[in-house]
């Protein structure tokens, strides 16, 4: 076989693949395994919130703490699994069009994000497999050290400015996706009742509003941080929601985003079931 045989061999293997029905489920699991991890974030934020212990943290932080509880290893694993089958399904979307986005700018630009959600999604993959063989995980660490990083780069500024703007954009997006409701039009609505659908649509609404409320703190501190030439002003996720529980009325603003941030989580386990995949 010549090698150009070889490769078209494989691109139509891989094509095939990314096109299937088992692909799906592979997206199931991965919406599953998202939700999940908003649950345990917004869970210890409320339980900071009540004064139950509990506190801010990105996902792998909040993640690590599952390591010592009966059953936490295995929850790992199956939220390792969940996060690589995440990244699988954006990137058929992004390098295949699953998604029939199509090759115009506004399908580029939807592929562009499932390229970029891919990505994230298998750097948390990576993170639990960390923590499940004992490595430390410090989002709000990390978060200072890439901010702190990409300042000394050449136009580093811009670089962090840049990342703030994106983070802006996701915020006005999940807003945007959240109170016009366009999230339903991804929903297998056949298989929904009424009040099934109308129970999404509350979750969808607060879980996407509040998600686009943390991602414009992000955004916030980020461009702060570029303007300061100041990696210590960078946050993530558990930063912002630190960000807010110091803010005036703090705790009940921390309560109302982390009810919130449940609701996103609830909705994304909803998504595992109904969405159009």
């Amino acid at each position: 076989m010549r090698p150009e045989s070889a490769v078209d061999d494989v691109r139509f293997r891989a094509r095939r693949a990314a096109h299937s029905s088992w692909l799906g489920w592979v997206a199931r699991v991965g919406l599953a395994a998202q939700g999940v991890s908003y649950l345990v974030v917004a869970a210890l934020a409320l339980m900071l919130a009540f004064g139950w212990g509990g506190t801010t943290a990105d996902r792998p932080t909040a993640l690590s703490r599952l390591a010592d509880e009966p059953m936490g290893g295995t929850l790992l694993v199956l939220l390792a699994v969940g996060f690589a089958a995440y990244a699988a399904w954006r990137f058929a979307n992004a390098f295949f069009d699953r998604g029939g986005e199509g090759d115009d700018a506004k399908g580029l630009g939807k592929r562009a994000g499932d390229l970029g959600k891919g990505l994230l999604y298998a750097g948390l993959a990576v993170s639990v497999v960390r923590i499940l063989f004992g490595a430390d995980e410090h989002g709000e660490r990390r978060a200072d050290e890439t901010t702190a990083g990409l300042l000394g780069w050449p136009a580093g500024r811009w670089l962090v400015f840049a990342g703030a703007a994106a983070f802006a954009v996701a915020a006005v997006w999940n807003v945007y996706r959240g109170l016009s409701r366009s999230f339903e039009d991804d929903l297998e609505v056949g298989k929904l009742s009424r009040a099934g659908k109308r129970l999404i649509g509350r979750l969808g609404t607060i879980g996407l509003s509040s998600r686009g409320l943390v991602f414009g703190v992000i955004a916030w501190f980020l461009a702060k941080a570029a303007y300061e030439f100041d990696a210590k002003e960078a946050v993530g996720l558990g930063g912002a929601l630190a960000k807010l529980a110091s803010a005036d009325h703090g705790r009940w603003l921390l309560t109302a985003v982390a009810a919130g941030l449940l609701a996103f989580g609830l909705f994304c386990v909803a998504q595992a079931r109904y969405r159009d995949v």
